[in-house]
């Protein structure tokens, strides 16, 4: 394969690889299809890094001019202060998950076991039967602690 195929080969993958990355990219952040793009902007987005790899490697040589050029340094400088402000100002991931889970676990037993059962005193008489001792507690987690077990034991105790 000659120099030129090369060059060729590396810019057309680049391009083309690009625009799919771009219209999933713009999809997902209209969520529009988001159920096709995600694991196709994803596995694109791999395949483009070697496609960039490739271009850069087959036409280096055209390219370190535009490396030397001022406007290559200022617009590196851009984009590097822009990604650290993306880094410092990223809003805290919330686990949705955890923070319901806590909730229901330091909630009073009155609020927090009808979620799991019917009445207070089915609660009771399966905790009772598990051999679990409620002792006045007032929560799903001080009732683990009295019984030095997990609390997820007691939900599922609960749950049967």
């Amino acid at each position: 394969m000659t120099r030129n195929q090369k060059r060729d080969i590396a810019t057309s993958l680049t391009t083309l690889i690009f625009l799919v990355i771009g219209t999933t990219g713009v999809m997902m952040y209209f969520h529009i299809l988001d159920k096709y793009t995600k694991d196709m902007h994803e596995i694109f987005g791999l395949v483009f890094v070697g496609a960039v790899f490739l271009h850069v490697l087959f036409n280096f040589n055209g390219m370190i001019q535009y490396f030397k050029k001022k406007t290559f340094f200022l617009i590196s400088i851009i984009t590097l202060l822009t990604v650290i402000g993306f880094i410092v100002n990223a809003p805290e991931e919330k686990n949705h998950k955890r923070l319901i889970l806590t909730t229901v676990i330091n909630t009073t037993i009155d609020k927090s076991f009808p979620l799991f059962v019917k009445d207070m005193d089915l609660a009771t008489i399966k905790l009772k039967e598990a051999g679990i001792k409620i002792d006045g507690a007032k929560t799903i987690r001080e009732i683990s602690m009295i019984n030095n077990t997990s609390p997820f034991k007691i939900i599922n105790i609960l749950t049967r």
